[in-house]
């Protein structure tokens, strides 16, 4: 009985955060729209480097924001395999991602962005073996007990 309460709560409250993410994925799609907008109506160069670094800043943002809830999203309707570990790593990848891009590489110490490729090489393999793993279970056979 516990544990059942404890599910209906856990889901309870995923929704909720659903429901925040939603917000936050809004928000982050306004946040784009303006960035475009201002780059576009003459206030800045769109050719300049500075300004895809805001667009794809604020792109990535809001993909973010959008796995972050599709984990929510898996959690919620109780989802807690590999497709959940897979979203995560996605996540921590596009975290890197938009990292590397706002990076000014100018004033970036050689010892970090090492441990930056460190860090897309460990997030690969996870998801590489997160894949291989995913591709076993799918393709081994369930194994059977044949009753007389």
């Amino acid at each position: 009985m516990a544990l059942k309460i404890y599910h209906v709560f856990e889901r309870g409250i995923a929704y909720l955060l659903l429901l925040g993410m939603a917000v936050v994925v809004v928000l982050a799609v306004f946040s784009f729209a303006r960035s475009l907008i201002t780059i576009f109506t003459g206030v800045g160069d769109p050719l300049e480097y500075g300004a895809f670094q805001i667009l794809f800043d604020r792109v990535l943002a809001a993909v973010i924001a959008l796995e972050l809830a599709h984990s929510i999203q898996q959690m919620a309707t109780g989802d807690h395999r590999l497709a959940q570990v897979r979203t995560v790593i996605v996540i921590g990848v596009l975290a890197v991602v938009r990292k590397l891009i706002l990076l000014e590489v100018d004033s970036t110490s050689g010892v970090f962005l090492m441990g930056l490729a460190a860090t897309v090489l460990a997030l690969g393999l996870a998801l590489f073996l997160v894949s291989v793993i995913d591709r076993q279970e799918h393709t081994t056979p369930k194994s059977r007990v044949d009753r007389p």
